[in-house]
């Protein structure tokens, strides 16, 4: 398991570089990411539901998005409750490179990607916060919000899973529209639990939660990280993990009805 401080993002920015075969265009800036091509439209079941966006074969850059589009192309936003304030995320440009922007108002939701499937490695990222949720407490349902996630969905048997877990993701389902992934693992920046720690969301023990910054000591900088997602899945349920079929962010404050200011930097995966 390998952690980048703030201090090496130098290595981290070369594993960010994206291939030369990016689309420039905002028309098609996702359409090359796809692993699908679009169904001839006489041959489409008119009568099904839609099933979502398909997936992608590499996360989208937020560095690459073409300017004045707004939103990251390949990102797709991600309700938690449709009954939640969602939290507003804009491209901007931060330090002279185009980085997503989170504000977020006693509010929660985030973004993510849906993948062609793929076998964990390392995962690669940059991060900002302005704010650190003090009051938070990721263990506890009422405090559960953090100014900076990201979060990475693993396939499996569902059909293992406990009555109370299925029962629990058919729950999810009704208030989201989205089917939950076999187990997420989270990156989170905790207001008070130190650098390391394990959480279990308080809701379901299928989403668990890695401690990566913490407090105040690093609020204004960016921070590198540099993750083994296998050791970290291992680590956090005591399993191998399944392939990864999404990655996603999220800015949260909706439990402590607070507010927060972030910045996301490039995604990848190696």
């Amino acid at each position: 398991m390998a952690a980048v401080s703030s201090n090496d993002c130098s290595s981290i920015a070369v594993r960010l570089a994206e291939p030369a075969d990016v689309p420039v265009s905002a028309e098609n800036a996702a359409a090359d990411l796809m692993t699908t091509t679009s169904p001839d439209p006489a041959e489409a079941d008119h009568t099904s539901e839609p099933e979502g966006p398909p997936p992608l074969k590499r996360l989208p850059l937020f560095s690459a998005t073409p300017s004045g589009l707004g939103k990251p192309a390949g990102w797709q936003p991600w309700t938690v409750n449709r009954n939640k304030i969602p939290t507003r995320y804009t491209l901007a440009e931060v330090d002279q490179r185009m980085v997503l922007h989170a504000e977020a108002d006693s509010s929660a939701s985030g973004l993510y990607v849906p993948l062609v499937g793929r076998e964990p490695g390392m995962l690669n990222w940059t991060w900002k916060t302005r704010d650190v949720i003090r009051s938070a407490d990721n263990a506890l349902a009422p405090r559960e919000d953090s100014p900076l996630r990201i979060f990475v969905a693993f396939d499996g048997d569902k059909g293992s899973l406990s009555l109370k877990d299925q029962l629990m993701y058919e729950m999810a389902r009704l208030t989201t529209g989205r089917e939950m992934p076999y187990a997420t693992l989270m990156y989170i920046w905790g207001g008070r639990k130190p650098e390391g720690s394990v959480v279990s969301n308080p809701h379901t023990e299928r989403v668990r939660m890695i401690v990566v910054d913490s407090g105040t000591r690093h609020t204004g900088e960016w921070r590198c990280h540099r993750r083994d997602l296998r050791a970290d899945y291992r680590k956090a349920f005591g399993a191998d993990p399944g392939k990864v079929v999404a990655i996603g962010i999220m800015t949260d404050t909706d439990n402590t009805k607070s507010r927060a200011e972030s910045w996301y930097g490039d995604i990848a995966l190696d």
